[in-house]
C-alpha cells in the first residue's frame, strides 16, 4: 500500500533531492563543462613555441583579419567582457531570458578552449562571429522564441552572411561535442534557495532580489 508522505518527511525528501541536484552541477562543472583560462594558456604556448601562425576555421571571407606577422596579437579578457555586454543588451531589447547569455558564454569560453576554437583568439571578427553565434545556440535550445540566422546576421550589421552564422553553428557544436546543458549561477542560485526554510526571515523580495543579481 502506497504511503503518502507529507510535512516534514516530505520536506527533507525535497531537500535531499536538491542537494543531489546541486551535486551532479558540480560534477559537470568540474568535469565535461570545465573552463580554463584560455587566455594564459595560449600565452603560454606561444611562449614555449607550441603555437604557430593561426589558421582560419572558415574559407576565406572578406572581414577575415590578414595578419602580417607569424605572431599575431592575441584578444583580452576585455573584448570577452564587452561581447558579454552587448550579449546582455541584445537578449534584453529582444525580451529573451538572460540566462541565455550565462549559457552562450559558457559555449564561447568552452569553445575558445579547444584547437578549433583558438584561431578565433587572434581574429576579432571570427571571435565576434564565435560569440554571436553562441548566443543564438543557446537560445536556439532553451528558448521558445527561435531566432533566424539571418536576423544573427543582421545584427553584424552586414559584416557576417547567413551561412557564416550556420557554419560556425555546426564548428562549435562539434567543437563542444555537442555539450549544450552548462549549469549556470542562476540555476545553481534557483536550488540554493530552494534549501532556504520556507519560515525563514528571508522574504520573496529578497528571494527575487539573490536570483535576479545571479543573471
Amino acid at each position: 500500500r502506497a504511503i503518502l508522505r507529507t510535512g516534514p518527511t516530505r520536506t527533507m525528501m525535497n531537500q535531499e533531492a536538491t542537494v543531489s541536484q546541486i551535486e551532479a552541477m558540480r560534477t559537470q562543472e568540474c568535469g565535461a563543462y570545465v573552463c580554463r583560462d584560455y587566455f594564459r594558456l595560449q600565452i603560454e604556448d606561444l611562449i614555449e613555441g607550441k603555437y604557430g601562425t593561426p589558421q582560419p576555421l572558415l574559407k576565406r571571407r572578406p572581414w577575415m583579419t590578414r595578419h602580417s606577422t607569424n605572431r599575431p596579437t592575441m584578444l583580452d579578457a576585455g573584448c570577452r567582457s564587452k561581447i558579454s555586454q552587448w550579449c546582455y543588451q541584445v537578449v534584453d531589447r529582444c525580451g529573451i531570458n538572460r540566462e541565455s547569455v550565462s549559457i552562450a558564454i559558457s559555449y564561447l569560453d568552452r569553445f575558445l578552449m579547444t584547437s578549433a576554437g583558438a584561431t578565433s583568439l587572434y581574429d576579432i571578427k571570427m571571435f565576434q562571429l564565435a560569440a554571436t553565434t553562441s548566443l543564438y545556440i543557446a537560445i536556439k535550445v532553451f528558448e521558445p522564441k527561435v531566432i533566424d540566422p539571418k536576423f544573427v546576421a543582421m545584427l553584424s550589421r552586414g559584416t557576417y552572411s547567413e551561412n557564416d552564422v550556420t557554419e560556425m553553428e555546426m564548428i562549435i557544436l562539434y567543437a563542444l561535442d555537442w555539450r549544450v546543458q552548462p549549469p549556470t549561477a542562476m540555476s545553481f542560485t534557483r536550488h540554493f534557495l530552494d534549501l532556504v526554510p520556507a519560515r525563514s526571515s528571508v522574504d520573496e523580495s529578497a528571494r527575487d532580489f539573490v536570483l535576479q543579481s545571479s543573471r
